[in-house]
């Protein structure tokens, strides 16, 4: 049934694929529209099953942070240059300001002074740091036993207390070291101390969509993103091709695992225009392998789309056509063509946009909800504002009047409505306002065997926004230990790994960065859902609050 289910999903797409490459200019010139500027063409919806809702047994018990096992009066304090030194040194000489002992350890990159403590209980501490750097808010990592354990930000270039705070460490000796990354890093002193718990009420977020005319399937997915952040992390994959669950990925998570991820990450490149043109295929795979994932296996669908420009702007530079995305081979300057400067340029991506959305609005019409990932990385690395995509590479006005031109358009023109709007766009200056986003999302790429919360990168996500929203890593290579992440407070919405070598390596499990081990210890823990451990999403309540009140028997203990 199975087999049968997913060729006519197949079927279907792909003569929807056939009209909308023969008949594109036709629908376009022939919808027609209120005065509002909505369209009226017709759209058939596909029959669901009737709801019953239910938690499906789902625990929704809230997480505490921090161990009442760990005596109160715990204290660790030294100087670091009584400290064990691993390729820095001592030095005496007040010039990133008065230090206080003897003198201090100066850490060139990648170097690390280190700490002998016998720690009382496992649970959470609070490593404070009197400690400065060559430049402001550098990054530096603490490491337990030589691994890497979190990341810390170092604020100014003079002695100063920063602290990396809910850091989870195990009972008995462990060697706690301070490592320079790519900037050379100062220590004066560590204080080691019992972290406070965490407050669960930093995870509550507004249950509201910003598309008020959401649909049905999509809130009820959102409900339950807002019910499972704080309390656990959804697993999530990105399979390559769009192959879904014949992609490799997929087969060998399932086969060392016992369990696919509970998110499938899908990619919309090769639907852009500009790259049907030059004869791309596969691009329909992610739309028939997100009707499956949702509509008969159950999963959460997230959609990305590496946009290739239209085709006056690729090619450049040297680029080859499937190079469209990226800001080094394209041509496009899109704050012209957001001023109304360049109105090819402006009909052009209105185009490219409304080509998507046939795609979108088939998923819609199939019921299926989509985290739906544009633009995405639009400001690049914060640090050093280098947008790699040409959508973020004229700025960061520009790019928020694409978002912003894109939900209009997708939303109130398409009258698309099962897509849970998540923005990634690395910079808060690339934030185009609360009303416009449902969900924020980071990209980390770590390094090899970085198996730290990434705390950094959730603070600063968080801090984007005017509101508290789910903040997801909605693309990563090396994972992270879920214990270090629910025990400090980065707590994920979800993870997406990305393909290729972050997953596989000569086509197996694991790849170059995450060991198998920890990739086991990711599946298996009980703060990580996979598919089997997702509750029925279809009939997921609407309002939990209100299903508790008339269940009271499924209420958390």
């Amino acid at each position: 049934m199975k087999t049968y289910k997913r060729f006519v999903c197949g079927a279907v797409s792909l003569c929807m694929l056939a009209s909308v490459s023969s008949c594109g200019k036709q629908a376009k010139d022939g919808d027609s529209k209120t005065d509002g500027g909505e369209t009226t063409t017709t759209r058939q919806s596909i029959p669901t099953d009737p709801v019953n809702e239910t938690l499906s047994g789902f625990d929704l018990s809230v997480v505490e942070g921090g161990d009442a096992a760990i005596p109160d009066d715990f204290k660790f304090e030294c100087e670091a240059e009584k400290g064990k030194l691993e390729g820095g040194g001592v030095m005496d000489k007040a010039f990133v300001g008065e230090f206080t002992g003897e003198g201090f350890a100066a850490l060139p990159n990648e170097k690390s002074v280190s700490f002998e403590i016998d720690f009382p209980a496992e649970g959470s501490y609070d490593i404070k740091l009197r400690s400065a750097a060559d430049a402001e808010n550098t990054n530096a990592s603490i490491t337990i036993d030589g691994d890497s354990l979190t990341t810390f930000a170092i604020a100014g270039t003079e002695f100063g207390d920063n602290t990396a705070e809910k850091v989870l460490i195990g009972e008995g000796k462990h060697t706690i070291g301070i490592k320079a990354q790519n900037t050379p890093i100062y220590i004066d002193n560590i204080l080691i101390t019992p972290a406070a718990s965490i407050d669960p009420a930093q995870y509550e977020v507004k249950r509201t969509l910003c598309n008020p005319n959401a649909s049905e399937e999509t809130r009820r997915l959102y409900n339950f993103l807002c019910d499972s952040y704080g309390k656990y992390i959804i697993s999530g994959q990105y399979a390559s091709d769009n192959m879904g669950l014949e992609s490799r990925e997929f087969i060998e998570i399932e086969k060392h695992l016992g369990d696919y991820p509970a998110i499938m990450g899908l990619d919309l490149i090769e639907l852009s225009p500009s790259r049907v043109a030059h004869g791309s295929g596969g691009g329909i795979n992610a739309i028939i392998n997100a009707k499956d994932w949702w509509l008969n296996q159950g999963g959460i669908v997230t959609l990305t789309w590496h946009w290739n420009a239209p085709e006056p702007y690729i090619m450049k530079n040297g680029g080859a056509w499937w190079q469209g995305f990226y800001t080094e081979y394209t041509q496009i300057d899109l704050a012209k063509i957001m001023r109304g400067e360049d109105q090819e340029g402006y009909d052009l991506i209105v185009s490219d946009i409304d080509a998507i959305a046939e795609y979108l609005k088939d998923l819609d019409d199939y019921h299926v909800p989509i985290l739906w990932r544009p633009l995405h990385e639009g400001g690049g690395d914060p640090k050093w504002n280098n947008p790699w995509f040409w959508w973020g590479s004229s700025g960061s006005e520009a790019y928020k009047e694409l978002w912003k031109l894109m939900y209009d358009r997708l939303t109130n023109y398409h009258n698309i409505n099962n897509l849970i709007w998540v923005w990634d766009g690395q910079s808060a200056d690339y934030y185009p306002g609360d009303e416009y986003v449902d969900i924020l999302g980071y990209d980390v790429y770590a390094d090899a065997g970085d198996y730290s919360s990434k705390k950094w990168y959730y603070d600063f996500t968080r801090d984007c926004a005017g509101e508290n929203k789910i903040t997801a890593m909605t693309e990563n290579g090396t994972l992270f230990d879920p214990d270090a992440a629910m025990n400090d407070g980065t707590r994920w919405g979800w993870f997406a790994t990305w393909n290729g070598e972050f997953t596989l390596k000569d086509m197996q499990l694991p790849g170059e960065y995450t060991s198998m081990e920890m990739w086991e210890k990711i599946y298996s823990n009980d703060h990580v859902l996979t598919l089997k451990e997702l509750p029925d999403l279809k009939n997921y309540p609407l309002d939990t609050e209100k299903y508790l009140e008339e269940h009271p028997e499924e209420a958390p203990k």
